[in-house]
């Protein structure tokens, strides 16, 4: 009797539970219709960690989210609709409207174009003929951009000993000034970009783009910098296929004052295995000059090669690894402990661990071994330096990430002058146009 009575009450339990998710959607289903999106998205998105899964549940939030304004969410629950239900023409037809939302326009045409190959009625086709229009007009000409701003700690700003005292063969003991070691701060700092692309045919195109960054320390103002970056350049696209020559150039300031100049060619061939997976060989030569430290003027050569991939899934991880070689010859003569050899890889990835917040990781290796000994310690300098970081992204709102990181570097020197350990909290607030 008691194991009828536990069925009968689970058996009631499921029925009431699927009679409120019915009334759950069909209140969305009716604030839709009443283009009340912000109503429904409110509605729906508290019930996401129990319903997701559930296309309908999904469609709804989805759709709701996207008229909302919130298009990175509305692929997120899309993308789950599909995983099901990959023959659902009215899910692929919106997650294509969220992905042209968030500036994805390749994305967003192939979506498209999925669409317009089944068999839909004559409107919906009509609809679909438009947006892939719109699309192609403003490929002709991308724009991209960022804003971002943020503060923090930094632990070390002048990338220095901790040390106050070091030892010089033949002299003994030498102390540093206070400038020569560690010095930590809280700091500000705001950066920007932007990148266009200017097609001038189906193959050919224009590439380019500037950026910028500012670091204020609060109390160590000598170690402010400031860093520009240009770049200009052609791109060949066949099929899979994409080759890129450009030049960089590069200014960068110490405490407003002029510091370093770069000069430069960079060459690229990416390889498209899937829309998911790339390939990419790169190779780069500059020139560096110090206006007032001439004798440090240096050519600089580097030749790497890079993988991406991304990954299916509730949890979208990607992946992403680089390792590369290069030489930096000092231009003046007699100073070969100012040149050096180098090697390095890197890896990191990203991952999603709930609506609009993602994790992301980074590991860094290099080694450099310089061309000769150091005139005052009679030794060969080598470096093996190693960076760790990691963070937490959240979409505030559409194209609004507040992004929070830590940074650790480790410079592993068998000269103590240049061994160091650094540490960098920040936390920022980004805006994608």
């Amino acid at each position: 009797m008691r194991l009828g009575k536990a069925i009968l009450a689970a058996a009631l339990a499921a029925v009431i539970s699927s009679a409120l998710a019915d009334a759950l959607t069909d209140r969305a289903k009716q604030l839709l219709r009443d283009r009340q999106a912000k109503q429904a998205y409110e509605l729906l998105l508290p019930q996401e960690p129990a319903r997701a899964g559930d296309p309908e549940f999904d469609y709804l939030l989805g759709i709701s989210a996207l008229d909302s304004g919130e298009p990175e969410r509305a692929v997120f629950a899309l993308e789950r609709v599909l995983a099901v239900q990959p023959a659902n023409h009215v899910a692929r037809a919106e997650i294509a409207r969220a992905y042209l939302a968030l500036g994805e326009r390749e994305a967003a045409r192939r979506e498209f174009e999925t669409v317009r190959r089944q068999q839909i009625p004559e409107d919906a086709k009509a609809t679909v003929e438009r947006f892939l229009s719109a699309i192609a007009a403003a490929d002709v000409t991308q724009v991209r951009g960022y804003l971002e701003a943020g503060f923090g700690y930094d632990g070390n700003v002048n990338s220095a000993t901790a040390s106050s005292q070091i030892a010089i063969p033949g002299l003994g003991i030498a102390t540093l000034n206070a400038a020569s070691t560690r010095r930590p701060d809280h700091f500000g700092s705001f950066s920007g970009g932007v990148n266009v692309t200017h097609k001038l045919s189906e193959q050919w195109a224009l590439v380019g783009g500037a950026s910028g960054a500012i670091k204020i320390n609060a109390d160590e103002g000598q170690f402010d910098t400031l860093l520009a970056d240009a770049n200009l350049g052609a791109r060949l696209t066949r099929g899979k296929e994409a080759f890129t020559l450009g030049a960089q150039l590069q200014h960068f300031e110490l405490d407003f004052n002029r510091y370093r100049e770069v000069q430069g060619l960079v060459a690229q061939w990416q390889h498209s295995y899937h829309e998911r997976r790339q390939a990419t060989l790169f190779a780069q030569v500059s020139d560096l000059s110090y206006p007032t430290q001439s004798i440090r003027d240096a050519k600089r050569g580097v030749l790497g090669v890079a993988y991406g991939q991304a990954l299916g899934g509730d949890y979208a991880p990607v992946v992403f690894t680089s390792a590369y070689i290069g030489q930096e010859r000092e231009d003046a003569d007699g100073v070969p402990h100012l040149g050096h050899d180098l090697a390095g890889i890197r890896i990191g990835g990203q991952i999603r661990i709930a609506t609009g917040v993602s994790a992301f990781a980074n590991a860094a290796y290099e080694q450099r071994k310089y061309g000769g000994p150091e005139p005052i310690f009679g030794v060969t300098r080598k470096d093996h330096q190693y960076d760790l970081s990691g963070g937490v992204s959240y979409l505030l709102r559409a194209a609004t990430t507040l992004i929070g990181q830590i940074t650790h570097t480790r410079n592993d020197s068998n000269l103590h002058l240049n061994d160091f350990d650094r540490t960098v909290v920040t936390a920022s607030v980004r805006f994608n146009f």
